[in-house]
């Protein structure tokens, strides 16, 4: 108890207007005008010293102590420290990868675009901390991954991403830096900052780099990819890059516009360097304010104390009764005397906060199929549900909502359930109510191409199996013929063993005539080479049986592998080619790279 303090000490000044009220009471009791009705003023002090004078002293007693404890427990008794969850601002970083055609130069080895993703994956492996996003952009730019703690996920897309991906050509780094800005924004980010990776910017796209920031409080720095004397861009097709003259471009890096950028932006420029001492540097203002941000967190953090005093409210509420009601006493005590009920444990938490926000609490742990017992927002519920792979709870906890995001979730939960038509018509009665989200479209286009796919490898199925139907019945057709011309030998041979037998006793044959006659198998004999020959065919047969079952585990295996894209960018480009087609189509870029 050597910690025992009040937090709020100046509530006992609320004892003043306590003792008044009580006085005020006392007095109006003394001066009833009942009593004083009867009696003269000198004997009412004796008359209110029997039992009745008694009874009336209880409720002036329960009011005195009742505000006693209701002033403590306003004041703030406390003596232990408790660590408390603190929602912190982290730090945000969104990471603008520049996708034109000069990142294809090889001026440095293997490429600038190869160099720039290996340098983005050192990245990702020292933000331990934070938010990270991804933003790719040309002549537009597109989102790969939001803001997120999961840097692998970022890391997973990086191999993917080629100059090819981007449905039209040029540079707006204005565009990239005015999506990322508003990416922090919607994040709830009031700091935050902007890394461009790129191999140049035209002077003149400063101040329009600037003006898309709107004013708001986020640093821009930039990594520069590439070298002074610059080198030619290989097209895919075979020869170099041509502007329209004719003539082979030749993009070099313009240190000077980048580090007057990140001047102007409140951030840092450096050089791709072939360690670390890039990342270090432009990493250094976030660790900075991370570490700035986790002292805060540690002194607010010692701040924080238990209190005890809402305890003492339990207290109050039999002395209100005892000082309002009357017989009420009996009553309380009969609820102290010991009577079989039903036991129900009721946490301290489940008094100031919700079963869904408890669940909420739940899910962000991690435990995602316990949150989904806990929610009692079907939606909550559902996604609960479909974060833990549980999707036919989800799809029956989501059916029967008609709104747009459940039926979008649904579709999505019937999808990785293997139900694609189910999921095609919870996509379109989304759409019908909200025609305008993309996300919905473009699932719904994905799952299309899959069910599509499906039936295409199911109708390849059944005609194999007909073949191999066919096939099998082809060779039990010749099979049964082999054994029909089998059986037909063995007849004729056995019919002429039974001629030659007979001959001797007509006329022998005379050695020398023509050389020895051989003479051709007896009946004994046959059948054991009937047996040889069964035991051969059997033994042929067991090979082909098993390697029908080998094809067939083979077939399916690659059915499976044929669900794998094979070109890992191959959705991206064609999700940016579906954004790129529902955006208004921008002024074709001048300069193609």
């Amino acid at each position: 108890m050597d910690n025992f303090h009040f937090l709020r000490p100046l509530w006992f000044l609320a004892l003043l207007p306590l003792l008044a009220i009580i006085w005020l009471l006392w007095h109006q009791t003394i001066n009833s005008k009942a009593w004083r009705a009867v009696c003269d003023p000198e004997l009412l002090p004796y008359l209110l010293a029997d039992e009745q004078g008694v009874r009336q002293r209880w409720p002036l007693l329960a009011i005195g102590l009742a505000g006693l404890l209701g002033i403590i427990a306003m004041a703030g008794p406390v003596w232990e420290q408790r660590e408390q969850p603190l929602f912190r601002e982290q730090s945000a970083l969104v990471l603008a990868l520049d996708l034109s055609r000069s990142m294809d130069a090889t001026d440095i080895k293997p490429s600038r675009l190869a160099r720039a993703r290996y340098k983005i994956s050192d990245i990702l492996k020292q933000r331990r901390e934070g938010q990270t996003a991804l933003i790719v952009y040309a002549a537009t730019p597109f989102l790969i991954t939001p803001l997120t703690d999961d840097t692998a996920t970022i890391a997973a897309q990086l191999n993917s991403l080629e100059t090819a991906l981007m449905p039209s050509q040029g540079t707006r780094p204005d565009l990239a830096v005015k999506k990322a800005a508003e990416l922090l924004q919607q994040a709830g980010q009031s700091q935050g900052d902007i890394l461009l990776i790129t191999d140049g910017i035209a002077p003149l796209s400063v101040e329009k780099i600037l003006s898309a920031m709107d004013n708001r409080a986020y640093r821009i720095s930039l990594l520069g990819v590439g070298t002074p004397e610059g080198a030619p861009i290989l097209l895919p097709e075979g020869g170099f890059l041509k502007n329209a003259a004719g003539e082979i471009v030749l993009p070099r890096l313009d240190g000077s516009t980048l580090s007057e950028l990140a001047q102007a932006g409140g951030g840092r420029y450096h050089k791709l360097s072939i360690n670390d001492d890039d990342i270090q540097y432009l990493l250094a203002p976030l660790q900075d304010r991370q570490s700035h941000t986790a002292e805060k967190e540690a002194a607010l953090t010692t701040d924080q104390w238990q209190e005890e005093g809402p305890w003492l409210l339990l207290l109050i509420l039999p002395l209100a009764v005892l000082a309002f009601r009357r017989g009420y006493l009996l009553l309380v005590l009969f609820m102290l005397l010991p009577h079989s009920q039903d036991a129900m444990a009721v946490e301290w938490q489940e008094l100031w906060t919700r079963a869904d926000q408890q669940a909420f609490q739940t899910l962000q742990q991690g435990d995602a199929s316990a949150a989904a017992r806990q929610f009692e927002n079907r939606e909550w519920k559902a996604a609960a549900h479909y974060r833990a792979g549980e999707y036919e709870q989800a799809i029956e906890v989501l059916d029967g909502i008609n709104s747009p995001d459940a039926l979008y979730n649904k579709g999505n939960a019937l999808a990785q359930f293997g139900k694609l038509p189910e999921a095609l018509q919870a996509y379109d009665q989304a759409l019908e109510l909200n025609p305008e989200d993309e996300d919905i479209a473009y699932n719904r286009e994905l799952v299309e191409k899959q069910l599509e796919q499906q039936q295409k490898e199911d109708q390849q199925q059944q005609n194999s199996d007909e073949d191999q139907q066919q096939q099998n019945s082809d060779e039990d057709q010749q099979s049964s013929e082999q054994q029909q011309q089998s059986q037909s030998q063995q007849d004729q041979s056995e019919s002429q063993s039974g001629e030659q037998q007979q001959e001797p006793q007509q006329s022998e044959p005379q050695q020398g005539d023509e050389g020895e006659q051989q003479e051709p198998p007896t009946a004994q004999e046959q059948p054991e080479k009937g047996d040889e020959q069964e035991q051969s065919e059997s033994e042929m047969t067991k090979p082909e049986e098993m390697t029908e079952e080998e094809k067939s585990m083979a077939q399916a295996t690659e059915q499976w592998l044929r669900r794998i894209p094979d070109d890992p960018g191959g959705l991206l480009r064609r999700k940016f080619l579906y954004q790129y087609q529902r955006q208004p189509q921008p002024v074709q870029e001048a300069q193609q790279w």
